[in-house]
């Protein structure tokens, strides 16, 4: 089963140069998975009235082309497989027939009261169905991040109250607008981040108000972190295409 989710970019999404910006593309799939989750059932209120939640583990993404304020995208979601506490979930983004982005995410079930992953219920798995189709081609699922790196270049980040979601913490797109700040400041605004690797560490929970963010050069692209001085909240790479 695949979900379609069709809008508009609007203003509030896009940047300086009427591009949607990048924490507004991963809210953009984020809602087409909820939307999935809610068609069959599983909306967050009815997990989370049941002491259960999706945590989202890892994301990958190559991004192609941006697409442009007032333009139409449509987004396909589907689900791959449930196998013990994970699950895996894909994603296209189009204009008409031109692909823009695909991505691939990793979510891991957690059981709220006990602290602790649960495995997937066959009820829960089955209701989503399972497509067979990679949206790329690496495999999430073996990638670890290199987080043990001294930044080349850091910035100072506050956390907001609006960044919050309704589990309490820091949501998952928020990252990747700390990560665009962060590379904007980095490379003086002059190039797009066209691919992402993000592996979540630890939630951002409302005890946090400031943190850090950092990067290092690589031959193909930047290592990130970000973080406190007390704990790692999330790690991975980027990668960077000419001007926008």
């Amino acid at each position: 089963m695949k979900v379609t989710l069709t809008r508009q970019i609007d203003y509030a999404e896009v940047d300086a140069h009427f591009n949607q910006n990048l924490g507004s593309f991963f809210k953009l799939i984020q809602e087409a998975a909820v939307i999935h989750s809610e068609k069959v059932g599983y909306d967050s209120k009815t997990l989370l009235d049941r002491g259960e939640v999706w945590i989202l583990n890892a994301l990958e993404a190559e991004i192609y082309r941006y697409p442009r304020l007032r333009e139409e995208v449509r987004v396909e979601t589907w689900h791959k497989q449930s196998k013990g506490f994970k699950a895996f979930r894909d994603f296209c983004v189009y204009a008409g027939e031109e692909q823009l982005a695909a991505a691939s995410s990793l979510w891991l079930y957690f059981d709220i009261q006990k602290k602790r992953l649960a495995r997937v219920p066959a009820e829960t798995g089955a209701v989503y169905t399972s497509e067979a189709e990679n949206a790329l081609d690496g495999c999430l699922q073996s990638w670890k991040p290199t987080d043990a790196f001294t930044p080349e270049y850091e910035t100072d980040l506050c956390v907001r109250h609006s960044d919050y979601d309704p589990l309490n913490h820091v949501n998952n797109a928020v990252y990747l607008d700390y990560l665009e700040t962060l590379a904007a400041r980095f490379r003086d605004h002059q190039h797009q981040v066209t691919g992402f690797r993000i592996q979540y560490k630890k939630e951002i929970d409302r005890t946090i108000t400031h943190i850090r963010a950092g990067l290092q050069s690589t031959d193909k692209g930047c290592l990130f972190k970000i973080y406190d001085e007390a704990h790692l909240f999330a790690a991975g790479e980027l990668d960077f295409g000419g001007s926008p």
